[in-house]
């Protein structure tokens, strides 16, 4: 259980990053699919993380 003290911090961090994307590509004005779609994806093993953590 220890690999969710890296495992959470890198989740977060690639969460955080994939948002800047989305919000950039928003401003201009191009398709954030691929974005919402990995920002999804990244909140349900976010969640999924800090669930199993706390077990």
């Amino acid at each position: 259980m220890d690999y969710f003290i890296v495992l959470i911090p890198l989740i977060g961090l690639l969460w955080f990053l994939n948002l800047t994307a989305m919000l950039q590509k928003l401003s201009n004005k191009k398709d954030i699919h691929n974005q919402v779609v990995l920002g999804g994806f990244l909140t349900i093993f976010l969640i999924l993380g800090f669930m199993l953590w706390h077990l």
